[in-house]
């Protein structure tokens, strides 16, 4: 299972296993309390899917500030050694 074939199928076995999980939960209610914000009967399958994104979000965030940051810092060093003149 190796190129674009493989991921596709993996891409669509964990896509069935999300719809499966939200077809046979999508009854369930459950209460939702944000701090804020109380809510009381929100959809199991919102919730979990919602946390997934959320958290998806906030890694590629701290992902990002660390790129920049290592970038930033190669810049330096290139700079610092006369580097090349040519981007990547």
């Amino acid at each position: 299972m190796s190129g674009i074939g493989g991921r596709m199928i993996l891409v669509a076995v964990f896509a069935a296993a999300a719809a499966l999980f939200a077809v046979q939960n999508g009854s369930v209610r459950v209460p939702l309390n944000l701090g804020i914000v109380s809510l009381r009967s929100v959809s199991l399958p919102v919730v979990v899917f919602s946390a997934i994104i959320f958290g998806m979000l906030l890694v590629f965030l701290a992902g990002l500030r660390a790129d920049l940051k290592t970038r930033r810092m190669l810049r330096r060093y290139r700079d610092a050694l006369g580097g090349a003149s040519e981007e990547p």
